[in-house]
C-alpha cells in the first residue's frame, strides 16, 4: 500500500478536543459550516478543500442518512435519500450535532508536493454545535452520544469519485453494507464509537498509514477523546477484490491494511495495522481492541466460508514489536449484519504499532506463551516475539471438505494461472475426491496425490497427509514433492 508521504493522514485528529475550524462570530447551521468553513468544502492558502480538488465539490461523497440510537427510538437527524439526494442536507430534527465530509491530504491552493489533487482518502466525522462554532468534541451535546450510541450512517458516492476501497470506523461496528463500484452506489454502517488518545503532540508517524510507529514505552498522550469517525481510502493500490473491506479499532489512532497480490489458486495475505502509544494519558499500560471484517469474497479466497468457517485457515500471528493479543472470530449475515462474513476481532492489544498477519504465513508458529491456542474459533495467545507464525493447516471434520485451492494455499504452494488441478486417494475408506475437492469419510490419516496440470509444460504431483477427525483438532497437513 502507497504511504502518505508521512502526512498526518485523520483529518480530525489534527484538532482533537477544540474547534475544528475558525468560524464567523455569529452562530451558523451545520450546512454552512460544510459549505463555508476552509478544510471542508471550501479552501484557502492552508487548507484544502472539496473545490480544490479533481472531484470538487459536486461529486464528493455526502451523507444520505444519520441517525443515533441510545436505546429506544431512532432520532433520524438526516434523511437524504430521495431522487436527488443534498450535498448538504438540513438536519430533520432540532439536533446540536452533524456529521460532516472532509477530504484528506488534499492540496491547499499552495500545493506543498506532499498530496493529492484527487484526495486519497476522506473523512467523516461527527461535530457539535459549541455556541455557534462546530466542534468534534462532543461532550455536553444535547443529543447525547455516548461509547453506548449505536451510530447509524449511509454515505453516499457519484460515479466521478467511487473508488473505495477499505474503510476504518473509529469504534466497533455492528453492521457494514457496501455497493459502491465505478457507477456510484453508497456504504452503510452502524457502529459504537470508542475513545482514542489524543494527537497532539504526538509524533506524526503515529498517524500515518501504513502503519508504522508511535513512539516508545514512555509515550503517552495528554488526555482521552471521543470523535466518532469514518475513513475513506480511495486509494486503489490494493485492487478491486478489496471495496468495501471494513475494520475498526478501540482506543487507537488509526488501522490499516496491506495484502499480497491476489493470484490463481492461492489464498493472500492479509496484514492489518493498529497504532497508538504504550500509555494512557493516566500513565497506565495502554489495552485496546482491532476489528476487522471479512467478507465471503474474501474467505472464498482462503478455501472457507462465513457459514462453514474453518478459522485455522487463516492463522493470526503478531509481527513487529512484541506483546499480547488476544484473537476471537464470530459469523456476520448479510439479512443482521449487512454482509456475509466472519468480523476478526482481536482484543488485549498491547502496543506501539503492532501487525497482524492473517492468512498464509511462511513458517515455524511464533511464541505463544499466554492465554491459550490459536486453534478452532481463533482463542488468542500472548505472542512474544516476531516470528512469522505458521503455514500448516488443520485437519478436517468427519464429513468436511478441504478444496484443492485450499490445501495448496495453506501448504505456501503457487499454482500457474489456467492450470488445472486433480487428485486421487490411495485411502478411499478414510477419504475421497469430491468434484475439486477431499472429503472426509471417517476417523483415519487420509493419504493421496494432488496433481497440478499447466496449460503448458509439465504436471506436477505433490502428495498429501493429513488426519480425518470427529473434534477437528489442530494437525499439520503435509503436502511435498
Amino acid at each position: 500500500m502507497r504511504a502518505v508521504r508521512r502526512l498526518a493522514v485523520l483529518f480530525v485528529l489534527a484538532t482533537i478536543g477544540g474547534v475544528i475550524f475558525a468560524s464567523p462570530a455569529a452562530a451558523i447551521t451545520a450546512e454552512q459550516h460544510q459549505q463555508t468553513s476552509p478544510g471542508l468544502d471550501n479552501s484557502d492558502a492552508n487548507n484544502g478543500g472539496w473545490d480544490n480538488t479533481t472531484p470538487g465539490t459536486a461529486a464528493r461523497p455526502f451523507i444520505k442518512y444519520f441517525a443515533i440510537n441510545n436505546g429506544g427510538s431512532d432520532i433520524v437527524v438526516v434523511n437524504n435519500t430521495g431522487g436527488s439526494p443534498s450535498q448538504t442536507p438540513a438536519p430533520q430534527v432540532s439536533t446540536d450535532i452533524y456529521a460532516f465530509v472532509a477530504p484528506v491530504n488534499a492540496c491547499a491552493d499552495t500545493p506543498s508536493g506532499q498530496c493529492y489533487a484527487i484526495p486519497n482518502r476522506v473523512s467523516i466525522w461527527l461535530g457539535r454545535d459549541n455556541g455557534g462554532t462546530w466542534t468534534n468534541d462532543l461532550t455536553g451535546a444535547v443529543n447525547t452520544v455516548t461509547e453506548n450510541t449505536t451510530i447509524d450512517l449511509i454515505v453516499g458516492f457519484n460515479s466521478a469519485y467511487s473508488t473505495l476501497r477499505w474503510s476504518w470506523a473509529n469504534g466497533a461496528p455492528s453492521y457494514w453494507r457496501s455497493t459502491v463500484s465505478a457507477s456510484g452506489g453508497d456504504v452503510r454502517i452502524k457502529f459504537k464509537a470508542k475513545s482514542m488518545p489524543n494527537s497532539t503532540g504526538m509524533p506524526n508517524s503515529c498517524t500515518t498509514i501504513p502503519v508504522s510507529s508511535c513512539g516508545d514505552n514512555t509515550t503517552r498522550p495528554t488526555s482521552e477523546v471521543f470523535t466518532p469517525q469514518l475513513l475513506l481510502s480511495m486509494d486503489t493500490t490494493l485492487g478491486p477484490a478489496f471495496t468495501g473491506v471494513l475494520f475498526g479499532s478501540a482506543s487507537a489512532f488509526i488501522g490499516s491494511l496491506e495484502s499480497s497480490p491476489i493470484t490463481a489458486g492461492q489464498a493472500p495475505t492479509l496484514t492489518y495495522g493498529v497504532a497508538a502509544p504504550h500509555l494512557n494519558a493516566n500513565g497506565t499500560d495502554r489495552s485496546g481492541t482491532f476489528y476487522a471484517l471479512v467478507p465471503n469474497s474474501i474467505l472464498s479466497l482462503f478455501g472457507t466460508s462465513a457459514a462453514g468457517f474453518n478459522a485455522d485457515l487463516l492463522p493470526i500471528t503478531r509481527t513487529g514489536d512484541a506483546g499480547s493479543y488476544t484473537p476471537s472470530w464470530s459469523e456476520w449475515t448479510a439479512g443482521t449484519n449487512g454482509t456475509a462474513g466472519q468480523l476478526l476481532t482481536i482484543s488485549n492489544i498491547s502496543f506501539s504499532s503492532p501487525k497482524f498477519v492473517v492468512g498464509r504465513q511462511n513458517s515455524g508458529g511464533g511464541s505463544n506463551s499466554g492465554g491459550g491456542s490459536n486453534s478452532g474459533g481463533g482463542s488468542g495467545s500472548s505472542n512474544t516475539g516476531k516470528g512469522t507464525g505458521s503455514g500448516s493447516a488443520t485437519s478436517i471434520k468427519v464429513g468436511q471438505k478441504a478444496t484443492f485451492a485450499q490445501m495448496l494455499a495453506v501448504a505456501n504452494t503457487k499454482s500457474p494461472a489456467g492450470a488445472k488441478l486433480s487428485a486421487k486417494v490411495s485411502t478411499p475408506k478414510i477419504c475421497k475426491v469430491v468434484g475439486k475437492a477431499i472429503k472426509g469419510l471417517t476417523v483415519g490419516t487420509c493419504k493421496g496425490t494432488l496433481t497440478i496440470t499447466p496449460k503448458k509444460g509439465k504436471a506436477t504431483k505433490k502428495a498429501f497427509t493429513f488426519k480425518v477427525t470427529k473434534a477437528g483438532k489442530r494437525l499439520p497437513l503435509a503436502l511435498h514433492h
